[in-house]
Parts: structure tokens; sequence; C-alpha cells
């Protein structure tokens, strides 16, 4: 087997994602046959270009509303605003989470 590219296997891992909603990463390493390690990298990097998000251990695609929402926002949590669990804080940047 050749080299796969990050972008081959992100492409892969997103529509496993699209194709059953709520699939966990056992799931897709035993779909995709990637290692755990590259599943993951993969993840990270689908969920950093909000393309996907996970709750309860189960990963689903992003809406459009909901990538272009969590594009705007980078910007303003940048600046040391938080969102977690629905709660907007302000946390400067050093301040550890408690």
């Amino acid at each position: 087997m050749g080299i796969v590219r990050d972008e081959d296997i992100d492409w892969t891992v997103y529509h496993l994602i699209i194709g059953n909603p709520g699939c966990t990463c056992e799931t897709l390493i035993e779909q995709t046959g990637y290692a755990q390690d590259i599943v993951n990298a993969s993840l990270a990097r689908l969920k950093r270009y909000c393309l996907v998000d996970i709750r309860d251990n189960a990963w689903r695609a992003c809406s459009t509303e909901e990538i272009v929402l969590k594009h705007q926002m980078a910007d303003i949590f940048s600046d040391g605003l938080e969102l977690s669990g629905g709660v907007i804080r302000y946390r400067p940047a050093g301040e550890e989470k408690k």
C-alpha cells in the first residue's frame, strides 16, 4: 500500500461520519482499517476545521450554519472568551480552567 495523504484519510473519515451519525472512534477505526493514531489525527483536523463535533463519545458532522458560526466565533474567542456548556466566560491568557 502506498502513502495515503491526510486529505484522503480525512475524506474517508468525514464521509463515514456523515453516513453514520453518532459513530464512535472505534467504529471509524474498524470501518476504515486505519490505526487509532491516524483516525485520531484525522478527527482532530476535522474538528479544527469545524466540520465535525463530538458529544457523549459520538461523532457527527456539523451543519453548514454551525461551520459558519464556529468560524465567526473563533475570532471572538481568541481574545480570552470561552464557550463552555452554553455559557460564555472571559478567561484571560494564562489563566487556568477550574
